[in-house]
């Protein structure tokens, strides 16, 4: 494929610029105007079609980028490897030689743009679009109505607020119009006694001043007759000051308010105006339609991402001071948290994303503790294993790590070993019976027939498959949801399978004990790599989980240490 597009690359070789005007896709050159019409005359192109540039310039970068030739070999694909997937060119035959699915490139991209693959891809995206667009407006209308709920709400609010406050206003009326009333009573008698008590003072000023005159101007005649007159009125009003204490009219008054009960009960116990409940339904959306067939999705070969194109990065050691670990998982908080198989000493450590113990939860002498599933952010589901005691239960414990407790137990028929949960039930393998599955909405337990696997086998699913370990018999079984098998890998390069987990994209990544190294396998099994082994620290490695979220890998040995890895996708 040339670099600039814009310029004919022959015309260059010939230090002349030239637009180029067409694009030969088998060629993969760019070309002007003359060297087009040469190119359709010339014996060896004039049977190559050509596209106008705009329209080449037109197609997405992934397509451009597709290249006609050998990577390895610089050779013209000509073959295409069913096996492995790809194409080939003649010098790759001998690195595919026992592959027995190896056809003519021309037999599988003949009438490509007619077949029913392309159809089916067309009606794919014409479904996913449609889907989207109905989603979208669900969505939108999801918006305007919890719109149109939250203005009513508010309404409802202030409307209480309104009826509240002029009940308040009536309350308020009704005790000022009390406070008058008593205030007006009171004022009127305190103020007829101040009333009374002015004229008092007036006719005792009186009296003292006719008292003087008397004195000084009258005869002692006069003055003995007098002072009887000034004495009577003198004990007149002395009597009626005493009248008036007697009576209590002269005790003070004080107001006061005393507040109703209720309104004190009120202000003190409704700590808030009401609680905003969500309520959520399923969506009329939520059944996805499609027309295409599925049999040209199955039957027609595909490009698909390669194991080989996956690398490892060391992140981070973890120093987990568990003496067995058998089980491990990592939180959308980041949280990773390990199980301690060790006999009475039963717990989950969780470490955070710096390397530091955040908390370690013991479990009582009744449970144990083999593998660990999250739920949700703050709840985790984890297997018992064998019991060590009579006494002990074997089953599922459902733990809360905010409150770090046991909050519901599901007893099983035997010793659970590896659980997955698959969005709505834990996936669970009991030693020698049924696989076991558990409704994470009330707990109930069915089964699946025809699996029966040995104890320490751990189990992983994606989309519509289940996938466990045998460690016994050193293979990996895929399987769908009702038994049926799919594929079996068992490789002398993996030995003892434990852990199993995978990516969003199918990958799977397993364990060997034994052969003490992890494993990357393909999608259908097929194709597999060795991605760590003892040379990382690997040392008789049991558990392993891979966190969908940040790309990332955790590995823990049987003791103490547990690893950190970056996936990259090439």
């Amino acid at each position: 494929m040339a670099t600039n597009t814009s310029v004919c690359p022959i015309c260059d070789l010939r230090h002349v610029t030239s637009r180029s005007m067409n694009w030969c896709p088998e060629c993969e050159e760019a070309l002007c105007t003359d060297c087009s019409e040469h190119h359709s005359l010339s014996r060896g192109t004039r049977s190559h079609k050509t596209i106008p540039i705009a329209q080449y310039q037109s197609l997405p970068t992934f397509v451009t980028d597709i290249q006609q030739f050998c990577l390895f070999h610089n050779e013209k694909y000509q073959q295409y490897c069913m096996t492995h997937e790809c194409p080939i060119c003649y010098k790759c035959i001998t690195e595919h030689g026992k592959c027995i699915d190896v056809i003519p490139l021309e037999d599988v991209i003949s009438e490509v743009k007619n077949s029913e693959l392309l159809r089916d891809l067309e009606q794919s995206i014409e479904d996913v679009l449609k889907n989207i667009k109905r989603i979208r407006e669900d969505r939108e209308g999801n918006v305007q109505s919890i719109q149109t709920q939250k203005n009513k709400i508010t309404m409802e609010i202030d409307n209480i607020k309104t009826q509240i406050n002029q009940h308040l206003d009536k309350l308020k009326d009704s005790v000022i119009k009390e406070l008058e009333q008593v205030y007006n009573d009171h004022n009127g008698r305190i103020q007829s006694i101040i009333s009374s008590l002015k004229d008092q003072e007036h006719e005792i000023k009186q009296c003292n001043m006719e008292f003087e005159n008397i004195t000084k101007y009258a005869s002692d005649l006069q003055t003995f007759l007098g002072m009887r007159e000034i004495q009577s009125k003198v004990t007149d009003n002395e009597r009626r000051l005493k009248s008036m204490i007697t009576n209590k009219n002269l005790e003070n008054v004080d107001m006061q308010l005393t507040i109703d009960d209720k309104i004190q009960d009120f202000l003190k116990s409704v700590e808030k105006f009401g609680s905003i409940i969500i309520r959520e339904s399923p969506s009329i959306c939520t059944n996805i339609s499609s027309k295409k067939t599925r049999q040209a999705q199955i039957s027609a070969p595909h490009r698909k991402q390669s194991i080989n194109n996956i690398s490892v990065e060391f992140n981070k050691k973890l120093y987990t001071m568990c003496a067995s670990i058998r089980g491990c998982t990592i939180t959308r908080k980041g949280l990773c948290i390990f199980t301690d198989y060790c006999s009475y000493s039963e717990k989950l450590v969780a470490i955070n994303a710096h390397g530091k113990t955040e908390f370690t939860f013991t479990l009582s002498n009744l449970y144990s503790a083999f593998d660990v599933e999250v739920i949700n952010d703050n709840t985790v589901a984890v297997s018992t294993g064998e019991k060590y005691e009579f006494t002990q239960y074997t089953g599922v414990s459902v733990v809360d790590l905010t409150k770090r407790k046991i909050i519901k137990f599901i007893e099983l028929p035997g010793y659970p070993y590896g659980i997955k949960h698959d969005g709505t039930s834990l996936i669970c393998y009991v030693k020698d019976k049924d696989l076991h599955v558990i409704s994470c909405k009330d707990f109930s337990v069915t089964t699946i027939p025809n699996i029966v696997v040995p104890e320490y086998s751990y189990v992983t699913t994606h989309a519509d498959t289940i996938l466990f370990t045998n460690p016994n018999k050193h293979k990996i079984v895929c399987c769908f949801y009702d038994g049926t098998p799919v594929w079996e890998f068992n490789n002398d390069i993996l030995r003892t399978p434990s852990g199993i987990t995978v990516d969003d994209k199918g990958n799977i990544f397993v364990v060997g004990c034994e052969s003490c190294n992890v494993l990357i396998i393909s999608p259908d099994g097929k194709q597999y790599k060795q991605i760590l082994n003892e040379e990382n620290g690997l040392n008789n490695p049991h558990a392993i989980f891979f966190d969908k979220l940040r790309n990332q890998l955790l590995v823990a040995n049987s003791s103490t240490e547990a690893f950190l890895y970056n996936i990259r996708y090439l």
